[in-house]
């Protein structure tokens, strides 16, 4: 199976690769996978207090908020507004509330958020290419903000498919996600919730989560928006990271292995 995999905002294709190091061993050696590494096409700039933590530059996001222009504002002027606040620098005070869903709908509350329009249809854009220049791929890695951008294209996918009928079909059959937040709407770029919204990601999901993680409830929001038959969530009892020790490795090893063997009899490979 091969690939496509997707980092975390401020990471780069070089970086998830030694993050994912040890997937890739487990899973390169024995021929059941290749990967194909990009990243996203927003040069970035991490926040303070977190330069050494993303390391070296550079740094990209998939993501980014939409640039206002407020240059018509005098400077003195009462009508000059603030600059409006990037998703990212809410996980800081991360809300905690009674369901996942709740949780997403705190933390991306429309009052003083930037929108992110552009690059989200940007971000769908620029992977579309890569699909048609570098696939095609049977599956797709996302880690964090890499794997809310993987949800989202497996969402604009479905819809192709089902706009073009009969005959047409997704080039993605498995996703892995490492600690992600729910996809966007394609179209509207919402947030898409279980308990909000009936669309599902149809294709096997395979969800590796860490119960310490201060983030859990946007992976949690993510399995719920998948169909639930063939997500399989995978706690490495960790936080906010790719696992790496070898007893879970191994394990994580098998459990790919069997999916894609799944995969390919249900294919008739």
């Amino acid at each position: 199976m091969r690939f496509l995999c997707l980092p975390g905002a401020y990471g780069s294709a070089d970086k998830f690769q030694v993050q994912l190091s040890p997937v890739l061993k487990e899973l390169t050696e024995d021929g059941s996978a290749t990967f194909y590494f990009t990243q996203g096409p927003c040069k970035a700039v991490p926040p303070p207090g977190f330069e050494d933590y993303f390391g070296a530059e550079p740094h990209y996001r998939f993501i980014e908020p939409d640039k206002i222009d407020n240059s018509w504002a005098k400077p003195d002027s009462d009508d000059e507004s603030e600059e409006d606040e990037d998703v990212l620098t809410r996980i800081r005070d991360f809300p905690q509330c009674e369901t996942a869903e709740d949780t997403m709908r705190e933390l991306m509350r429309a009052e003083g958020l930037a929108s992110a329009h552009h690059s989200v249809n940007q971000a769908i854009k620029y992977l579309v290419d890569i699909m048609n220049k570098h696939g095609p791929f049977d599956g797709i890695i996302g880690y964090s903000e890499g794997a809310t951008v993987a949800a989202t294209l497996l969402l604009y996918e479905q819809r192709r498919v089902e706009r073009q009928g009969p005959g047409a079909s997704s080039m993605f059959k498995y996703a892995i996600f490492f600690a992600g937040w729910p996809p966007l709407d394609p179209t509207t770029h919402a947030l898409v919730l279980s308990d909000e919204s009936e669309e599902k990601i149809e294709i096997r999901t395979l969800h590796i989560v860490g119960s310490m993680d201060p983030y859990i409830d946007g992976s949690m929001a993510l399995f719920n928006v998948c169909e639930p038959d063939t997500a399989y969530l995978f706690d490495h009892g960790k936080g906010h990271m790719l696992p790496r020790d070898r007893e879970t490795i191994k394990e994580l090893g098998d459990i790919i292995r069997t999916a894609i063997a799944d995969i390919d009899e249900e294919m008739g490979l």
